[in-house]
């Protein structure tokens, strides 16, 4: 990334108070920039990944996360607090519903991951930190796709209303062996070409195009990408490998209209939107396969394990403020359920305070 430089109240400087303009806890700059990793939230500086009530990072060391805001931040609630797990005052303003789309990845090199997000316990403790964002109290709905425009995933033999899962109606346990079995459709297969994975993609579509009611203009979007290749990734398509093969399918969007197109399904309000991908940091040179396709963790020029995700780290990039988070999948299955609860009790959790639903 480039450093940007401030005429005036630049980084490092400090303002009136002695405080380092920049630094944690201190102002922004007049561009709305921080020291990294911070974010510019209320004009203040703050951790994104530090846990609520103070304490350390959620992660692990596993992911590699990130507020990848772009813009300066303005309005929102007034004074930064991680309210999903206590420890401060409570937000007074914010989002109170929060509509999450997961899009998963459904070739079989994805099935371990996707178990390991699935299962009762991982899934349980995301809904616990889903439920206690913004202090609690949240309205809730869950939707389940995969990486071929597949619509809404639902379990096997499904009677539900709607083809998602909604806290207002089911409780916990339920929510959790629903989500289990439709990511088990996923697992199942979804039929995509090789080469052709797309989860952001897939999410655009089904989102712009949904008819079932899913989006709510007064909740929170959060898109939550699952894959171990990119969105259509410019290495999978024939003219970008050496063995000259690939996707017959050329990207239809660039990242910057998806997200466009997200932020018009949000009324036009950035601050609508966030997105959480765990995919393969494109900043990590893990090496290449044997078609010269870079991937982040690799083994001997013969294969990779997870490759390059360029297209799903720029529209986490476009994110406003704290709104996008990244994890790198090389780190294992468990990294998936870990940076999904890691994500909702940090960045979602600021930009559920920063969300303000119309009236």
């Amino acid at each position: 990334m480039a450093f940007g430089l401030s005429l005036s109240c630049a980084a490092g400087e400090d303002d009136e108070t002695g405080c380092a303009i920049g630094s944690e806890g201190c102002a922004c700059t007049n561009g709305g920039a921080c020291d990294a990793p911070l974010v510019c939230l209320s004009d203040l500086c703050v951790d994104p990944n530090s846990s609520p009530g103070g304490g350390g990072s959620g992660s692990g060391g596993n992911p590699s996360t990130g507020g990848n805001g772009t813009g300066a931040q303005g309005g929102g609630t007034g004074a930064f607090n991680a309210g999903g797990g206590g420890g401060g005052e409570c937000a007074l303003g914010g989002c109170k519903a929060i509509d999450v789309l997961f899009a998963l990845d459904g070739s079989g090199s994805m099935a371990e991951e996707i178990n390991a997000l699935s299962v009762n316990d991982s899934f349980t403790a995301i809904i616990d930190a889903l439920a206690a964002i913004n202090c609690g109290d949240i309205d809730y709905r869950i939707g389940v796709t995969d990486d071929n425009d597949g619509g809404f995933k639902v379990p096997s033999g499904w009677t539900g209303a709607d083809p998602w899962f909604d806290s207002t109606s089911m409780t916990k346990e339920e929510i959790a062996a629903a989500f289990k079995g439709a990511a088990d459709q996923v697992v199942a297969g979804s039929g995509t070409d090789v080469g052709c994975e797309h989860v952001l993609t897939s999410s655009r579509d089904l989102l712009n195009g949904d008819a079932t009611g899913f989006l709510r203009p007064e909740a929170l979007l959060v898109l939550i990408m699952v894959t171990d290749v990119d969105d259509y990734g410019a290495y999978d398509q024939a003219n970008g490998n050496d063995c000259g093969i690939g996707c017959p399918v050329t990207p239809p969007y660039t990242p910057n209209a998806m997200y466009e197109t997200f932020v018009a399904l949000k009324g036009g309000e950035p601050k609508g939107v966030a997105a959480i991908v765990v995919a393969g940091d494109p900043n990590v040179a893990g090496g290449t396969n044997f078609c010269g396709q870079p991937g982040t963790c690799c083994s001997g020029g013969i294969d990779c394990l997870v490759f390059h995700a360029d297209r799903l780290w720029a529209f986490a990039g476009m994110q406003n403020g704290a709104n996008g988070y990244t994890a790198n999948l090389c780190a294992g299955a468990q990294t998936v359920p870990t940076a999904v609860e890691t994500a909702f009790t940090s960045n979602i959790d600021l930009a559920c305070e920063e969300f303000e639903p119309p009236m």
